[in-house]
């Protein structure tokens, strides 16, 4: 071992330049595999810290809009008799998805502070289920009338403990002069689960127990060890078909229509769906989803991506190995003359490698704890901390020894298995099969690269085509900003606010919607128009939205002012619901269709456009809470946001802060988790070309070693500097376009998958894999010149000399 240990620091003093290269090489690797690895572990073990979560299921109704697609939401009067009569179930209960934002007021002394907090109502079953513990109070409590529980961080933030008072807003945002009290503190859910923003409750109570077609709740149920969860779900399916008949007989005549027999018929199939598995689920949908979706493609791509990068710097390392076999022959088969065993050389060899792995892991894992105070880190959902991710550190630590063993075998083994009379000729001629081995090694890492390259390109080209997508408003010079104040509720209220905002010359329009404009989430009317039905997406918004944003009114007319105060509804839809039956003048709920707009994108690119329409009216008490501006050209935004807050805080003292940001930004913050991905995988795209080139770096100095001789002949029979690069050369030349041929299919297979995720995508440029050719081949050649230009310059008599 000591014998080994010098060895190895001899390595690294004798061959200083290698051996920096190969650390280097080998530390961005594993950087890049513990980085990887900490967001693939975030997404394989979404919702797996939930106690029991393979056996927690969601009950998953077939849609009724789209028969391919299961349901996030069911009736409560379905979810609750399937609990009751199913013996399977341990556990089961219901959570409202949709937790709205209320005002809470809390006493501090004399004074009452003001929050606006969101509670989710839920049932006691789905607390049962959950497992959720109580660190203070009685969650059982929770069903007592006036009653509220907080998650432990929720309670930390507001400095309240179980047995505090506080008052909630109602309807209207006001303070009633009703106490809640905080029965209970809960443990947080996880923060990579499913529920994690739920971070205050309260109970579900009976509401919609007799409304069978009322889907707003989600079903949660714990099956006991063993259970059949189709058999679960085939129950769920005939308690739906029984309670859908009895329904639609009890209000025929109430409706005051005629119902066939085959229109009381709902065979609606059911999916039991495992809480551990929702994350990737993509049979299971929403409008929007009410909980965080993954894509176990994106994942699995990162995985790919972690171990190609491993697999190059291990490349590098047989590679590296190999430029410093005819320096190093000499001594090893001069200690085979003077008697040392292969197994000792070998060992020696191998503990070298180990030593350069552990060294570039220690290497690895500074960067990463030095990478957790940067802005890379906010491209990683979980934190970077090497405690928090010891089983991401263990498996690196093991795959990078296991690499190690696998890369340092062949080299020790290739390096002592020449005659040791090879010592006393001074000569050194590399086998055949080792050469094809290095080349194909060297293969891989260039296909790897070019398609790396080709991925990069295409997501960046993609974020651009974004960017500059048409959506079909105005949205330049647009401030946005959320304000929450219950005087938003009155249209006279607003008014006066919104003039004020006007009063300054550098505003030119102020309107405002109940959310914001272009989301994920949207709120959605299942209707049937013409027998069909139709899933139609909403937009409650203020008489002028249209007006503001730039949105043109191609038939009928636009939304009046009046229609702000008028207790009917007004709808302004695109042309795709219009060409689906609902024309100007036709009647939906209580409301008329009074314009049609073209199809705007009010989601991201990722969705398709649907049937959507514009509303206005008091008919849904609403706050128009959600406010757009727009600038006159050349204003001073920081001079109009101080008008907006001083303005915000004269309207409503209590209004608290609120952040103001240009539409641009709200709609590209919507793009988040591509835009993470595409940085991600364009810094490791660099990095695997950065180590590819080392690699190439390192065959071409084995190369000229080996060549020396015959590079001596060639120049000595006429041959200039010039046509010796061109020889070493043309080999890496055709190396690239052999490997191009390979990679071209791999990554424009890899980009039409990512690329399918999006509604409106970019056409795949030819170009784009031109472009990566040119480049693996122009640093190639650049490279092999540099490397090759010692021996191609070298005097003829000096390398026959020291041949």
């Amino acid at each position: 071992m000591k014998i080994a240990l010098h060895n190895f620091f001899t390595t690294l003093r004798r061959y200083k330049v290698s051996s920096l290269l190969n650390v280097i090489g080998l530390t961005l690797a594993f950087t890049a595999f513990y980085v990887i690895l900490v967001q693939v572990r975030w997404e394989l073990t979404f919702n797996r810290d939930i106690p029991d979560a393979g056996r927690i299921c969601l009950v998953a109704p077939r849609s009724w809009f789209d028969e391919t697609d299961y349901s996030f939401n069911s009736p409560r009067p379905e979810g609750e008799q399937l609990i009751a009569c199913s013996p399977e179930i341990e556990a089961g209960g219901c959570l409202r998805p949709w937790g709205w934002k209320q005002p809470l007021w809390i006493r501090r002394g004399g004074d009452l502070l003001r929050f606006d907090e969101r509670f989710h109502e839920v049932s006691q079953g789905f607390i049962e289920t959950m497992g959720l513990r109580a660190v203070e109070g009685d969650l059982g409590a929770l069903t007592q009338p006036n009653s509220v529980a907080l998650s432990r961080s929720q309670a930390a933030r507001l400095d309240v403990h179980a047995g505090d008072l506080l008052w909630l807003g109602d309807r209207e945002g006001k303070r009633t002069d009703v106490q809640h009290e905080v029965v209970a503190v809960y443990e947080d859910f996880p923060a990579n689960s499913s529920f994690a923003h739920i971070v205050g409750l309260t109970d579900r109570g009976d509401g919609d127990l007799d409304h069978p077609n009322n889907w707003n709740d989600c079903y949660f149920v714990r099956l006991r060890a063993g259970a059949d969860a189709d058999a679960v779900a085939q129950r769920w399916s005939e308690l739906h078909a029984s309670i859908f008949h009895d329904y639609i007989e009890r209000m025929a005549p109430i409706w005051g229509e005629e119902v066939t027999e085959e229109d009381k018929i709902d065979r609606r199939g059911c999916l039991l769906v495992p809480l551990d598995r929702i994350y990737f689920d993509r049979r299971v949908v929403g409008n929007p989803s009410p909980f965080p979706v993954g894509s176990s493609t994106l994942t699995y791509s990162l995985l790919s991506v972690a171990v190609l990068v491993i697999v190059i710097a291990l490349i590098n390392f047989v590679n590296f190995f190999f430029a410093l076999l005819p320096v190093r022959l000499r001594a090893v088969n001069i200690l085979k003359v003077f008697g040392a065993p292969n197994a000792s050389l070998r060992f020696s060899f191998l503990f070298e490698a180990l030593g350069f792995v552990i060294l570039s892991q220690l290497c690895a894992w500074y960067v990463a704890i030095t990478l957790q105070g940067t802005e890379f880190a906010s491209y990683v959902s979980s934190s970077l901390a090497l405690g928090d991710n010891l089983p991401v550190l263990a498996l690196s630590l093991a795959v990078s020894l296991v690499a190690a063993l696998v890369a340092g075998s062949f080299p020790a083994w290739y390096i002592t298995s020449f005659n040791p009379a090879m010592a006393a000729k001074g000569s050194f001629v590399g086998s055949t099969t080792g050469r094809r081995f290095r080349t194909a090694l060297l293969g891989v890492q260039f296909t790897v690269s070019i398609a790396l390259i080709v991925f990069s390109v295409c997501a960046l080209q993609q974020q651009r085509y974004v960017r500059r997508f048409d959506l079909g408003f105005d949205h330049e010079r647009m401030l946005s900003f959320d304000l929450s104040s219950p005087k938003l509720y009155n249209p006279d209220s607003f008014d006066t606010f919104a003039s004020s905002l006007q009063a300054n010359p550098q505003i030119v329009g102020v309107t405002a919607s109940s959310s914001r404009f272009v989301a994920d989430a949207v709120s959605i009317f299942g209707r049937e128009i013409n027998d069909r039905k139709v899933d139609i997406h909403i937009r409650i918004v203020r008489s002028n939205f249209l007006d503001v944003l730039g949105i043109p009114v191609i038939a009928g007319e636009n939304l009046r002012p009046g229609y702000d105060r008028d207790s009917t509804l007004h709808y302004v839809v695109n042309e795709l619901l219009a060409g689906q039956g609902l024309g100007l003048g036709d009647r939906l709920d209580d409301g008329t269709v009074v314009g049609i707009c073209p199809d705007i994108h009010y989601r991201p690119l990722q969705y398709p456009t649907e049937p959507f329409a514009f509303v206005a009216g008091t008919y849904w008490p609403v706050p128009m809470s959600h406010f757009y501006v727009r600038l006159a050209a050349g204003a001073d935004f920081e001079a109009v946001c101080n008008h907006i807050r001083r303005a915000a805080e004269r309207f409503d003292p209590d209004c608290g802060a609120f952040d103001i940001r240009f539409m641009n930004e709200e709609i590209e913050a919507l793009y988040a988790g591509e835009r993470r991905i595409t940085t991600i995988v364009g810094l490791f795209t660099v990095l695997a070309v950065v180590i590819a080139l080392m690699g190439v770096f390192g065959i071409v100095l084995f190369e000229a070693q080996h060549r020396r001789r015959e590079v001596a002949v060639r120049k000595v029979m006429g041959a200039t500097t010039a046509e010796v690069l061109r020889l070493f050369n043309r080999r890496y030349a055709r190396l690239v376009a052999v490997c191009f041929v390979v990679a071209a299919p791999v990554g424009y297979w890899a980009v039409d998958r990512w690329l399918a995720s999006f509604a409106y995508r970019m056409p795949i440029r030819w170009w784009i894999f031109v472009a990566a050719f040119a480049v693996v081949l122009a640093v190639t050649v650049a490279t092999v010149t540099f490397c090759s230009w010692r021996t191609a310059g070298e005097n003829p008599a000096d390398a026959v000399k020291s041949e």
